[in-house]
């Protein structure tokens, strides 16, 4: 997997990404380890604000393809359960995909 992607410097998504050691600081559910952050093109991270997971796109891009999207929505049905929706909220960084993951009681 090529993981030569696009990094804005000065993106608080970006951030993440581009140092993870010191700007992760909320819950990690996906990769499993903090060290892989840099190995995948997502990750799955607990919101600061709202405490509802979130999936932030590795590149800073404001569309992804339909195969990170399957594969994003397998994974979030993997830590969740199949009842779950992936929605957009008025987005922090308009222009760094992003969706929050909402579980379905």
């Amino acid at each position: 997997m090529n993981l030569d992607n696009i990094l804005i410097k000065g993106c608080p998504l970006c951030d993440i990404f581009l140092h993870p050691e010191k700007n992760f600081i909320t819950k990690l559910y996906y990769p499993e380890d903090k060290e892989q952050i840099n190995k995948v093109d997502f990750i799955i991270i607990e919101s600061k604000d709202s405490n509802i997971p979130i999936v932030i796109i590795r590149d800073h891009v404001a569309e992804l393809t339909r195969e990170l999207w399957g594969r994003i929505l397998y994974q979030c049905r993997q830590l969740f359960g199949t009842a779950i929706r992936l929605r957009y909220k008025p987005r922090l960084v308009k222009d760094h995909y992003h969706c929050y993951v909402y579980i379905i009681k």
